[in-house]
């Protein structure tokens, strides 16, 4: 009763999984075909070629440290005063500086004419002398003093500077010559950076060929479990109508064909199971490869009638393995960027030297007394900064970049060894697999003969149902192994040459 219920079920999954989805056109897809698609449409490989891209942006950067740099500067203020160089006071004294004088030559001069003036004889000379008449009345006013206050408010006009506005300009060139190495360094870095990324990126296709070749040889074996299985109920249907008629005849039992039933319902629900695993299987593949889950692909390794295992003789040494496996090309350039630090923390206590220029614009200017127009003027020079003493910090930097380093060199050390360690368990798990490959061969052939006999001995009625239902059932499970073997065999081939840095 349980197991009719599975069966409907299952069934009726497999309806849906097929019916559900719009259909599409059939497509056949080889295994390159598959890995094409999938290297096309990963969103992580293409994040990783964004970060070799960044990589080498990173390189150019670095590059352009070599080249001066050029920067322009423009100010505009607003003041609310004026700058005054003079007291308001002193203004006032240098602005009157003619009535001043004036006011002095007149206190003087006063006392003088009025004694002149009270003096007969003189009074009489004055007054008979129109001309020294008219200096004494003009005395008091000498036009020369009175002209000196207009000069000195001149003066003290310019003694107070127009800033409300001001405006200032400048470009500005600075080269560097001498930084302790660090530019140097830096590029390095970059470039080293820059094939970093490259590694990673190979890393990261090489991983997906893998889970894409996983999943091709998965549905490759469920497609042949599922013609196995469909062989399999094809042929216990046959079988339970020639149980029927041996019944009829009274040479078999009902308990023969209760037993032939059973096994054709667990066949059916086998069947079903498979069809379902390869339905998801195949959705799974389409989703790696960026096409529709609905797509109707079918492989074309699982329409062969036998899988193909590719020739495959790789000769490689050890130097080969650290040069083609990426991972360790990666740990190789970490350590050189880390060499690099310790250069970088090196030159932070090295005397730096560069060049500099400017040119300078500005309103008001000063190059003509005070202006307020635009005027400008240009400098350059050399700028030298030499660290003195920082309590060891420079030191202890470097140290500490050293330790980082030989942190790396390590690791890849130990990384080499479990690398080497890889090689060898892939080269033990393909002659494991080939081993098991020549036992499932040998155990299919005999499987085949013993259904062959167990066929001839039922229809003659030497045998029970039970001993044929018994040889094919061996004869399913040795084909199937046999196909998983082979399927293992090039999956073996796959991880070694991954292993080993040649997959392509």
């Amino acid at each position: 009763m349980k197991t009719s219920i599975i069966k409907k079920t299952l069934a009726l999954l497999a309806v849906i999984l097929t019916m559900a989805l719009p259909a599409n056109a059939q497509r056949i897809l080889t295994l390159q075909d598959c890995r094409d698609m999938a290297l096309e449409n990963n969103n992580n490989l293409k994040v990783s070629q964004e970060k070799v891209n960044i990589a080498n942006y990173d390189k150019k950067i670095a590059f352009s440290n070599y080249l001066p740099k050029v920067s322009a500067q423009g100010v505009y203020m607003h003041n609310q005063k004026d700058i005054q160089l003079l007291s308001d006071d002193k203004l006032n004294t240098m602005s009157t500086v003619g009535s001043t004088i004036q006011g002095g030559i007149n206190s003087y001069i006063d006392p003088i004419i009025i004694n002149l003036m009270q003096n007969p004889v003189m009074y009489q000379i004055i007054m008979s002398n129109p001309e020294l008449q008219h200096l004494i009345q003009n005395i008091h006013h000498i036009g020369a003093l009175q002209a000196l206050d207009a000069i000195g408010q001149e003066i003290a006009d310019q003694f107070v500077l127009d800033t409300r506005n001001v405006y200032a300009g400048m470009i500005t060139v600075q080269e560097p010559i001498y930084v302790g190495g660090k530019i140097r360094a830096y590029n390095k870095m970059a470039r080293y950076a820059q094939d970093l990324a490259q590694m990673q990126l190979t890393t990261e296709q090489q991983e997906i060929i893998v889970t894409t070749d996983k999943a091709y040889w998965q549905i490759v074996s469920l497609a042949n479990k599922e013609k196995l299985t469909q062989n399999y109920v094809e042929l216990l249907r046959t079988m339970t109508d020639n149980v029927d008629k041996l019944v009829a005849e009274g040479m078999a039992t009902n308990a023969d064909k209760l037993s032939v039933k059973v096994k054709l319902n667990d066949a059916e629900l086998t069947l079903i199971k498979v069809q379902n695993g390869l339905a998801l299987s195949k959705m799974l593949l389409c989703q790696s490869c960026g096409l529709p889950l609905d797509t109707d692909i079918t492989l074309a390794d699982e329409e062969l009638e036998d899988v193909v295992i590719p020739a495959y003789n790789p000769e490689y040494t050890e130097d080969d393995i650290v040069q083609n496996r990426p991972e360790l090309q990666s740990l190789e350039i970490a350590t050189k960027i880390y060499d690099k630090k310790v250069n970088i923390a090196r030159s932070e206590f090295l005397p730096t030297v560069a060049l500099f220029g400017n040119y300078i614009v500005t309103n008001p200017s000063a190059f003509n007394g005070f202006e307020n127009e635009f005027h400008g003027f240009y400098n350059f020079g050399v700028v030298a900064k030499v660290p003195l003493f920082h309590f060891g910090e420079g030191y202890n930097k470097v140290r500490k970049a050293k330790s980082e380093a030989l942190i790396t060199q390590l690791k890849l050390e130990d990384t080499k060894e479990l690398v080497m360690l890889q090689v060898s368990q892939y080269e033990k798990q393909i002659k494991e697999a080939e081993s098991r490959l020549q036992m499932t061969t040998d155990k299919m052939s005999d499987a085949e003969e013993n259904l062959r006999m167990a066929t001839v001995g039922f229809n003659e009625g030497m045998i029970p149902s039970s001993t044929l239902e018994a040889a094919q059932t061996a004869w399913m499970q040795a084909h199937s192994e046999y196909i998983d073997a082979k399927i293992d065999v090039i999956m073996a081939n796959t991880y070694l040459k991954k292993a080993i840095g040649k997959l392509e």
